[in-house]
């Protein structure tokens, strides 16, 4: 226990009085924050030497607490027992019994938990406890609890604690953490905690950074960013490391605060773009003549961060998009009204498309003579919505099995023949527009080796071609 740091000679709780252990002084300050009325320690009538025996607590006319620090089904899961294990195992049957006789309800804790499953099952463990008696405690989250008075610091300020962080090598407010944790939960019950960390980062010049509980309002950062005429991240990242703002303004307004850049300089959400009217409204006063000097143009800033950054893209465009020329406002009132129809075409194509199941989709897209991947990318929009589907694989895979593909040298032979395709150049010239041959692999010799030899041969052609031969390979 002395080990673990569970028990110790040199703990002291919120209420200036010691205890032997953690376990102890975690229910001692629970107690006190509760603003429930105890005595500690409180003399038994059970008569062991000529010593009182003590309890633990006393909840006057309420109830009686004890702190076990070992049980007889805690100690079969142990393979080493401390030497005082047995005697008080005997000690805690005859209080036990003592407190049943005398009638007084007992809170039993068992201390076990804390050391073996940890400080948050342990304190669920004593909670329960409590609420089995009708009894309610405080929320523990709000309180340090686990506080233990150090013994050195019950006095100190400021200089005594720098001076005993440059004794003992402490150069920053965490490293408390780790050489006298009860002198940092100290340092931060005297609210001290940010003139501790300042005064440190001087002595080892280093530049402060506020704490979440230290940083200024939001409200004033932005009163500052106004003032100094910052409307940039860039500006203000240069403005805090320049030394312009008071030491408790961060350096990270996302981090800090959990707002984006650009919410917080234009009090906007970024997604929250304007509507498909106001922005062409917007865009269509600078008189761009074509889309690369739409593209050029500056836009960070003001209410450029209002228009989608890529307005054409499929995804993350507008919806209502139709092309360039409209946008910018450099077409015809004739032609605006002709794209506006193509778009309400694709969006209802888009609907009906949407709302059928795989197969009937393929049958409906045949019909629509878009029977491949490729002639569906001629319909942007539409062809972007179809991937976002889940079964856009086998859509696609069923479309494709509308041309069936040739899959030996004989199949091949025969539709060349057909076509009267006998050269290379005149298989791929063909291609493009002939379904037929579309079932042939681009590159035929991947089915076997001499396909176009053999075809001219079968029609009496000369079987050798060196330009066929230098394109196959």
């Amino acid at each position: 226990m002395v080990d673990s740091g569970k028990w110790s000679n040199q703990l002291y709780g919120i209420d200036g009085r010691k205890y032997a252990s953690r376990s102890e002084l975690i229910v001692a300050n629970w107690l006190h924050y509760s603003k429930i009325e105890y005595i500690s320690h409180p003399k038994l009538k059970l008569k062991e030497t000529s010593k009182p025996s003590r309890g633990d607590f006393q909840l006057p006319m309420v109830a009686n607490i004890e702190v076990f620090m070992c049980s007889k089904d805690g100690v079969k899961l142990r393979t080493r027992l401390p030497d005082w294990s047995e005697g008080y195992l005997i000690k805690r049957q005859k209080k036990e019994l003592y407190y049943k006789k005398e009638g007084l309800p007992l809170i039993a804790i068992e201390a076990e938990i804390y050391r073996q499953h940890g400080y948050k099952r342990y304190l669920s463990h004593i909670q329960q406890e409590f609420i089995n008696l009708g009894l309610e405690l405080c929320d523990p989250a709000n309180f340090p609890i686990e506080y233990s008075q150090h013994q050195l610091g019950l006095k100190w300020g400021l200089e005594d604690f720098i001076d005993y962080a440059q004794a003992n090598n402490i150069n920053s407010l965490s490293q408390f953490l780790d050489v006298a944790q009860d002198l940092y939960k100290l340092i931060h019950i005297k609210g001290l905690g940010k003139q501790v960390r300042v005064k440190l980062d001087q002595l080892n010049d280093r530049r402060s950074i506020a704490s979440s509980k230290e940083l200024r309002s939001i409200e004033d950062v932005k009163a500052d960013c106004l003032r100094l005429g910052i409307i940039e991240r860039s500006q203000y990242e240069h403005a805090h490391q320049k030394g312009l703002f008071p030491i408790d303004t961060p350096y990270s307004i996302l981090q800090s605060y959990g707002v984006p850049w650009f919410e917080f300089i234009n009090n906007r959400k970024i997604d929250d773009f304007w509507a498909w009217e106001t922005a062409k409204q917007f865009v269509r006063s600078y008189n761009f003549q074509s889309k690369t000097e739409f593209e050029k143009h500056p836009k960070k800033g003001g209410e450029w961060g209002f228009i989608r950054k890529s307005p054409a893209a499929p995804s993350g465009g507008y919806p209502e998009w139709t092309n360039w020329g409209d946008f910018l406002g450099n077409v015809s009132h004739e032609e605006q009204q002709a794209n506006k129809d193509k778009v309400e075409s694709n969006n209802k194509l888009i609907a009906e498309v949407g709302s059928l199941d795989t197969a009937t989709a393929v049958t409906y897209l045949k019909k629509l003579g878009l029977e491949n991947a490729s002639k569906l990318k001629a319909i942007t929009r539409l062809y972007s919505q179809l991937r976002n589907r889940p079964d856009w694989i086998k859509l696609r895979d069923m479309l494709a099995a509308r041309i069936p593909k040739v899959k030996t040298i004989s199949e091949a032979i025969e539709i060349l023949l057909f076509e009267k395709c006998f050269y290379f150049s005149d298989f791929i010239a063909k291609r493009d527009s002939n379904p037929n041959l579309q079932r042939i692999p681009k590159h035929p010799d991947r089915l076997g080796k001499g396909v176009f030899e053999l075809v001219r041969k079968t029609v009496g052609l000369p079987t050798h071609d060196a330009k066929t031969r230098s394109s196959l390979r």
